[in-house]
């Protein structure tokens, strides 16, 4: 599973590697970045698609940054999609995030 070493604005640390974009990151520890257009961060619309395959590795919830300052959301039908998966989903802002994951990964939790 990966670790958040470090966030802030514009930048995450994971297991000592440095990504200056958004990014995925899967149950198994695998990190991918996160597509985005020509946007540095992203899109601030998370869509399903980004969804289903973070859910593929049957994780005992999803977490979901918001960005720093908590404008990112869901697109409409995810929270939809998740209720008929039986998948929890937990979104706040991004620092709050980090805090919920690194916590969620040292209680050896599927995140």
């Amino acid at each position: 599973m990966a670790k958040i070493d470090k966030f802030s604005f514009g930048s995450i640390v994971i297991d000592g590697k440095k990504y200056s974009r958004d990014v995925l990151i899967f149950a198994d520890g695998m990190v991918k970045k996160r597509k985005g257009g020509f946007l540095m961060f992203g899109s601030h619309n998370i869509r399903k698609e980004e969804i289903e395959e973070l859910a593929r590795d049957a994780p005992e919830a999803i977490i979901v940054g918001t960005g720093t300052s908590g404008k990112a959301s869901l697109a409409p039908e995810v929270e939809d999609w998740a209720k008929e998966k039986n998948l929890k989903l937990i979104v706040q802002p991004s620092h709050k995030a980090v805090a919920k994951l690194n916590e969620l990964i040292e209680q050896k939790k599927k995140v």
